[in-house]
């Protein structure tokens, strides 16, 4: 059985299609086609109110169509559409849904910060080398939210999705994301986040010495850091060296940012600062020097959840 799901986020929309294994093996499905489609639908109104636009929602309707058509060359049997913080958190979200069921068809399910962050997990433990890991904290970081899930003898003890997307911390503390970051605007996001942080995640246990993550930022620090392998090797990325890319990252323009690091598209390249800091006020706050990134996300951890319930004899409904 083929299976797509479609990821429609803050900042990109992303398809992952897949084919269940025929083998008992750890990962019980084999990836056919990944693909993502750039569609930030955040927006504030005058009032602060997070609201997706007519703009936005057409987007994500165009999104949907052209992933179908390559669900369709696959011959899939079944596809998922999921939505993250910008339908879980907009205020016409139900408006926005139901657009995208007239235009499509199709049915989405808008994950609760809970649900995406079990689904990230479950897709992490798709990846032998996190699988291995027995305590660990995890993250991902996307364009609307921030989720942290402590692990404890592989199973999720506690979650904390927060609005500590990039472009939702970008939009939070900044009018102009074609500027350079002044030092007061990156003192004034440190505190954001860090303030958001230690109210909403309280950490009861002790300290885990892993830190693994997920998400476009860490895609594309990768890439920077670890060039030309990123997809092969140097997993592990070091807290000293994001800060350093930060730091010149933030001091540069969103042309110059582009001109810097050519494979920092322009729809990432104007959050990425945001993000960055994001990720290592959170690393700071959890007390690790490192975090192992790692491409089995949300998405994978959604498949992994079909094909078990398969083998369960239960068919999720189209």
């Amino acid at each position: 059985m083929k299976v797509g799901v479609i990821d429609l986020g803050s900042n990109t929309s992303k398809l992952l299609i897949a084919q269940k294994s025929p083998l008992s093996v750890q990962l019980d499905f084999k990836i056919l086609e990944e693909k993502s489609l750039p569609c930030r639908i955040f927006a504030l109104t005058e009032e602060k109110v997070l609201k997706i636009p007519k703009e936005g929602a057409t987007n994500l309707v165009s999104c949907i169509d052209k992933f179908q058509k390559i669900c369709q060359s696959h011959q899939t049997d079944h596809l998922i559409i999921v939505a993250t913080e910008a339908l879980r958190k907009a205020e016409n979200s139900k408006e926005v849904t139901l657009f995208i069921e007239q235009q499509t068809g199709l049915r989405v399910k808008v994950l609760s910060g809970q649900e995406e962050a079990k689904a990230v997990v479950k897709g992490l433990q798709t990846d032998p080398i996190i699988n291995d890991l027995t305590d660990y904290f995890a993250l991902d970081i996307g364009g609307g939210s921030l989720e942290i899930m402590e692990v404890e003898q592989k199973r999720v003890s506690k979650i904390k999705s927060l609005p500590l997307g990039a472009v939702s911390v970008a939009l939070a503390n900044s009018s102009n994301l074609a500027l350079p970051l002044t030092p007061e605007i990156q003192l004034k996001t440190k505190g954001f986040v860090r303030k958001i942080v230690q109210k909403e995640f309280k950490i009861y246990s002790a300290q885990r010495p892993n830190l693994v993550g997920t998400g476009g930022i860490l895609v594309f620090l990768r890439l920077i850091l670890n060039n030309p392998d990123a997809s092969i090797n140097n997993r592990r990325l070091n807290l000293s060296e994001i800060k350093q890319l930060a730091k010149e990252v933030c001091s540069l323009s969103l042309n110059d940012r582009v001109d810097r690091f050519p494979k920092l598209p322009s729809d990432r390249a104007d959050v990425f600062p945001f993000g960055l800091i994001t990720i290592i006020e959170t690393m700071e706050f959890l007390g690790t020097q490192n975090i192992t990134h790692s491409f089995h996300n949300l998405r994978y951890g959604i498949i992994q959840d079909f094909f078990e319930s398969l083998d369960a004899g239960i068919l999720p409904a189209q």
